[in-house]
């Protein structure tokens, strides 16, 4: 059983739910890339090498859970399958696929809710229809962050802002409400029953650093309304809670704040310059809940200053390195998303070859993906270091190693 448990970003891993790429990402061709939130199409056979081995690492430090298997396991439900298909196809508008799916078995089931249901042409208006698909594919599972989060010992379902997405919250939400071997104290908020689309809330905007600080990325895909719900739904339990909202720009580049910072060590976090510490560094606005309360709320000039009034005292890597021409290419390239599977052990991508250079320079260690598969390097607890792997094709989807992940469970850090 793993409960659970989620109090900050770098605590030793117990678990994570990762998804390895299908027959879904080949679903698209360059005239309908957009439409699935893709900037071009991408290679499946190159991209599942490359998550192989992501899934790879990740075997080796922690257990790993995968996705269309946990689906797999709570459609052999029939409630819960028969409640997800109803659901699925009302917010399709393809009632007439629920019987055909209904008599799939649990395991083409959960491929096909991935890869998409091809539409039925069998009128003149589906005929004239440009989709090829009653319910879509879903290029964008194996980014698994965004549609849950785990806090604390809750779930959040997110309200994701394009509707291309919306089926991957309805499917984790099943998981994470039926599963038997996932145990949490229910949801904080859930977005299937949110009505209201002024109000989305993705994982790639939260990241909880300490179990009373949370930071939130006001985005392209995280409304402020999103955001007051979250944090009001945070702060229920009547704990003070602190919140620092960083306001990002609207733009493909920065589509979450994990974009452009993720925490490598207890002191330590990688950034984008431009945007965390340069002359135009996004405004951080700091929200303090008591009782369930607002109680204050103040503005700072950038995100590290805010921290730095909540004890989190950070010393900054630069994504890119030095070179501002760099750091641009690099971050577009996922090079400030990397993922931590313990508290200075980290993974990225190593195509970002400036970036890595920066955290070298910093003290990590830095190895290969295949030296950790292959046992041919340990992990030495005291030592920082950064496990670098291929990465260019994943990154060609629009996101990295922290994008690929759902950490279910952590261990407690001592700060």
């Amino acid at each position: 059983m793993i409960n659970v448990n989620l109090t900050s970003e770098i605590g030793q891993l117990n678990a994570v739910m990762v998804h390895q790429p299908g027959a879904e990402i080949e679903n698209m061709t360059p005239a309908t890339a957009a439409e699935v939130l893709y900037d071009d199409i991408i290679s499946l056979p190159l991209a599942l090498a490359e998550h192989r081995r992501f899934a790879g690492v990740l075997r080796r430090v922690t257990k790993v859970l995968e996705f269309q298997e946990l689906l797999k396991d709570v459609l052999d439900k029939p409630q819960v399958k028969d409640a997800l298909l109803s659901q699925l196809c009302q917010l399709y508008q393809c009632p007439e696929v629920h019987e055909e799916l209904s008599e799939l078995g649990s395991s083409d089931l959960a491929r096909q809710l991935l890869e998409g249901t091809p539409m039925r042409k069998n009128t003149l208006e589906k005929y004239l229809n440009p989709l090829r698909h009653a319910i879509p594919p879903l290029p964008n599972a194996f980014f698994t962050r965004d549609a849950t989060m785990c806090v604390h010992n809750k779930v959040i379902v997110g309200s994701m802002a394009y509707r291309v997405r919306v089926a991957e919250s309805l499917l984790l939400k099943a998981i994470f409400s039926a599963h038997p071997e996932i145990s949490s104290n229910g949801f904080y908020f859930d977005s299937t029953a949110n009505k209201d689309k002024a109000l989305t809330i993705e994982g790639g905007d939260l990241l909880v650093l300490r179990d009373d600080l949370i930071l939130i990325g006001y985005s392209e895909r995280t409304t402020a309304a999103g955001i007051d719900q979250l944090m009001e739904s945070l702060a229920q339990d009547g704990a003070e809670r602190h919140f620092i909202v960083v306001e990002i720009p609207k733009q493909r580049a920065t589509i979450h704040l994990d974009m452009i910072f993720t925490m490598v060590d207890r002191d330590k976090c990688v950034v984008f310059p431009p945007l965390i510490t340069g002359a135009n560094s996004c405004r951080a606005i700091h929200i303090r809940y008591q009782n369930r309360k607002v109680a204050g709320i103040q503005e700072y000039p950038g995100l590290l200053q805010a921290l730095k009034q909540q004890g989190l005292d950070l010393q900054p890597i630069n994504c890119g390195g030095n070179d501002p021409f760099q750091q641009e290419r690099e971050q577009w390239a996922s090079g400030a998303n990397f993922f931590a599977f313990g508290p200075g052990h980290i993974i990225g991508y190593k195509h970002n070859i400036h970036t890595v250079n920066a955290l070298s320079e910093a003290g990590f260690e830095v190895i290969e993906a295949d030296d950790i598969i292959t046992d041919k390097v340990q992990l030495q607890s005291e030592q920082p270091s950064v496990v670098v792997m291929d990465g260019s094709e994943l990154s060609r989807g629009g996101g990295g190693c922290r994008c690929m992940t759902m950490p279910l469970s952590r261990q407690s850090v001592a700060w």
